[in-house]
């Protein structure tokens, strides 16, 4: 693989002048410089995935930052690890529902997400791939209760608390934010 050089790594911000008090920004191995240039507030770009098979166009539903470079992306039957460099693994997959809205625990073992579909609230370990319900009786409803005693109605948002003792989550069809405990 090709090694970006050091002037590829590291962008400057700021305005256009080069002024000398810029910040510098990382700049991902294997990402050309017109990907991540320098940083402007409000550029949308386009990124590249490629995966085992070639380049990926997925329908994706959800994305989470590990806060280390990597970032996960949520597909309808798929969760997806997407390194630094854009290189793309199968973490975990699902049979039945889907991948929806996504949140990671602050130390990156355990990803969160929010199945619109079933109506329940999954924990996937990061390392193994394994797949937990936590709540949702897999039936739409407003329940509060511990596990498939609890119920949803579209779950689609999560979020996870700096502590990592609970996910808030968005529950579109009954219009409430929930709190489940994990």
């Amino acid at each position: 693989a090709k090694m970006a050089s050091a002037a590829r790594k590291r962008a400057r911000t700021g305005g256009a002048g080069g002024e000398a008090d810029e910040e510098p920004v990382p700049v991902a191995d294997g990402f050309e410089a017109p990907i991540f240039g320098a940083r402007v507030v409000g550029q949308v770009t386009t990124l590249a995935l490629e995966g085992e098979d070639g380049p990926l166009s997925l329908c994706q539903d959800g994305v989470a930052s590990d806060h280390a470079g990597a970032w996960y992306v949520a597909t309808k039957d798929s969760l997806l690890h997407v390194s630094a460099a854009g290189r793309v693994r199968t973490v975990a997959t699902c049979e039945e529902g889907g991948f929806f809205g996504l949140a990671i625990s602050p130390d990156g073992s355990m990803l969160f997400e929010a199945d619109f579909d079933t109506h329940e609230i999954r924990r996937v370990e990061v390392a193994s791939g394994a797949v937990t319900t936590l709540a949702g009786s897999g039936t739409e409803g407003t329940a509060d209760g511990v596990g498939d005693a609890a119920q949803f109605d579209c779950p689609n948002g999560i979020a996870i608390s700096p502590d990592s003792s609970a996910v808030f989550v968005a529950d579109c069809g009954n219009r409430k934010i929930r709190r489940v405990e994990v």
